[in-house]
């Protein structure tokens, strides 16, 4: 299977603000976090097109978001912003800071043609089941 690696970067946006006004179990925040940017040149070595599912996996863990293209990253670079999506692939070791490190996290990508991007509900669940 066709896959890439990058390194994933994270912050905040100002469509994610405006969905955290609505409402963390709203539909614009969902579109605006369960999603992880490529370059152009990284999405067009996938095959992807905008809203692909991709699976997004680290050493810490997997989560299926949706592809967007950016004009203003690097191939090798990947955007995913702050969000419980983001949380699947970050690891939690802060190293005394209390914050772990959202920037420089290498990780691959792939199509996940097929696979559905889990609810935030789904997330909750995988939580509470400890998986």
């Amino acid at each position: 299977m066709e896959q890439i690696e990058v390194v994933l970067v994270s912050g905040r946006t100002a469509d994610q603000g405006a969905g955290l006004e609505v409402g963390k179990t709203s539909t614009s925040y969902f579109e605006s976090v369960a999603v992880v940017e490529l370059s152009a040149d990284d999405a067009d070595a996938l095959g992807l097109g905008d809203g692909d599912p991709v699976e997004v996996a680290t050493p810490h863990g997997s989560v299926v978001v949706r592809s967007r293209r950016s004009g203003g990253l690097d191939r090798g670079v990947s955007f995913f912003p702050y969000g419980p999506w983001a949380n699947r692939v970050f690891g939690s070791y802060t190293g005394g800071t209390g914050m772990p490190s959202f920037k420089g996290v290498r990780a691959t990508i792939r199509p996940a043609e097929g696979q559905a991007v889990p609810t935030l509900m789904d997330l909750v669940e995988a939580l509470r089941g400890g998986r």
